[in-house]
């Protein structure tokens, strides 16, 4: 669904409820971006290439459940780099396999995962069992969205 619908809310309450292990999508391309700027990579501008991008797809498949955990992943660094990684075919090909092992595995031998994102019942998990489309009126995911950033100390008026 929509930004600010509840996905996240309700992906995270329905794991906890069933024993399940809960993973947001978005996060692994913020892992990915956050792992490369921790490595000294300048993820803008001219400096990054092809072979930038191939060392992110590397980068994809070594996300641990630390770097998902990190606060660092709400920067606004880490957000931007995220979005030029994510426009790499090789890191969606490793984070698609990610998910796929996320699904096919969950981690701590939990009996079932939770994922919140994009595409995961058409394309990375079509056979899932259960799948939810969230939705909220637009008035709702204003609100709601006002009160992340106000929560965040950003500024929700510009």
């Amino acid at each position: 669904g929509p930004a600010a619908s509840g996905k996240g809310t309700l992906s995270r309450a329905l794991a906890e409820a069933f024993g399940f292990v809960h993973l947001d999508t978005g996060s692994l391309y913020r892992a990915t971006a956050l792992r490369m700027l921790r490595k000294g990579v300048e993820l803008e501008g001219a400096a990054v290439d092809g072979e930038v991008l191939g060392e992110a797809a590397e980068e994809a498949r070594r996300i641990t459940g630390e770097d998902l955990a990190s606060p660092a992943l709400r920067e606004e660094r880490v957000a931007q780099g995220a979005s030029i990684v994510s426009a790499d075919m090789r890191v969606r090909a490793a984070l698609l396999e990610y998910q796929r092992d996320f699904c096919r595995s969950p981690p701590g031998g939990a009996a079932g995962a939770v994922l919140d994102g994009r595409d995961i019942g058409t394309v990375v998990w079509p056979e899932a069992p259960l799948k939810l489309f969230v939705t909220a009126d637009a008035d709702v995911r204003a609100h709601r969205r006002f009160l992340e950033l106000s929560a965040a100390g950003k500024d929700s008026a510009a």
